[in-house]
């Protein structure tokens, strides 16, 4: 009980630091441009009472128990950071005008830190976890069943089970697996798998049940075997993390395009809105992790790192992506103009992120007091 409480705890401090790595991306490039940034905050600032926990020269800091997310109020950017008056903040200086080209380096800043944190992770993970040595290609394991898995899965299935085969037929690899799972909703499914306990190991079929999706929320995986890095050290080291990052980054962007192209293709499913999860969820799912070792606490910081980066590129106001197009457009049209024309889109847009927001709490809490029903 102690560790997984400690565990979640960890799991909560990762996800600051992924927020607190974005903020200070904002922070740093405003302030190379000399902008002001008279308040840091910890914590969402429109939920409960605000705390003043001291000032250095010109910065106020403030804490905010609701700790779900940061924020460095820059007057200069002319966005939500800049709304003086609702976070009542009393400017020491006049604020000056910069153009658009600085304003999109600062508006970029945030998602390039989680990049570069997430470059960072892989670093770490080479210097310490090392590369890939071989691969496991002709099997594959249950690597995690999820808290959300219905009691059956959860009952009869184990982490680090080799997947055999799918109703008395054998699967060639994982996604042969996943792929006769999807055509079976609702169903009642026979998973052919090898148990390891001690040093024996044997065979055993359990009838588990899918969800609507034709999922029984586990994660697989393949064995890999890692070795230190051969070469010039600090040069091979950063050839790695690289090729580390490269890959998370991959990883990352094709799972963003599934999820908005699924619901146009036939072959598969689109995502259903119950299944749309967030931070809640999240951090559940990196305390298991964190149970599970270090290596993979940093892995899954990186990944998460950059989704936070891509998700915050996407072209929505109030996200940083929707700041850098409308940024953008202040170098080609009027900027009267576009800033009405911005004042409705960011309305729409926040609308849109309060709606989602909602969406993905209730689901994340629906999930982890009713995990059945998946």
């Amino acid at each position: 009980m102690l560790v997984g409480f400690l565990s979640i705890l960890g799991a909560i401090g990762l996800l600051l630091v992924l927020i607190i790595v974005h903020e200070a991306g904002h922070f740093f490039a405003a302030r190379y441009f000399g902008m002001q940034t008279p308040v840091i905050g910890l914590g969402l600032p429109f939920v409960g009472p605000t705390w003043v926990v001291g000032k250095f020269q010109d910065i106020e800091f403030r804490f905010h128990p609701f700790l779900l997310g940061a924020y460095v109020a820059i007057p200069e950017m002319d966005d939500e950071s800049s709304n003086t008056e609702e976070l009542n903040i009393e400017l020491e200086k006049p604020k000056k005008s910069f153009p658009a080209w600085q304003r999109m380096i600062v508006s970029f800043a945030g998602p390039g830190a989680n990049f570069l944190f997430a470059l960072f992770l892989a670093l770490i993970t080479v210097i310490f976890l090392g590369i890939p040595e071989s691969v496991d290609k002709e099997n594959f394991y249950i690597s995690q069943v999820s808290a959300n898995a219905n009691e059956d899965v959860k009952a009869k299935l184990r982490d680090n089970d080799q997947i055999l085969g799918l109703d008395n037929e054998p699967v060639q690899d994982q996604f042969e697996f996943i792929k006769k799972l999807q055509s079976k909703p609702n169903s009642q499914v026979l998973v052919w798998l090898e148990r390891q306990e001690g040093n024996s190991a044997f065979c055993l079929k359990e009838r588990v049940k899918t969800n609507s999706s034709g999922r029984l929320n586990i994660s697989l995986t393949k064995k890999i075997s890692y070795v230190p890095v051969n070469g010039i050290p600090i040069i091979s080291h950063i050839e790695w993390a690289w090729k580390y990052f490269a890959s998370w980054l991959s990883l990352c962007i094709n799972g963003l395009w599934y999820l908005l192209s699924a619901p146009f293709r036939q072959e598969i499913q689109g995502p259903k809105i119950t299944e749309v999860h967030g931070v809640i969820l999240a951090t559940t799912m990196i305390a298991k992790f964190i149970e599970q070792s270090a290596s993979s606490v940093l892995q899954w910081g990186a990944l998460f790192s950059i989704e936070l980066g891509i998700f915050n590129l996407l072209p929505i106001l109030p996200l940083d992506g929707g700041h850098i197009l409308f940024q953008a457009g202040e170098l080609v049209f009027d900027n009267k103009k576009l800033y009405k024309i911005r004042e409705y889109v960011a309305q729409a847009g926040l609308t849109l992120i309060l709606l989602l927001a909602c969406l993905i709490i209730f689901n994340d809490l629906r999930d982890l007091v009713f995990p059945s029903q998946l």
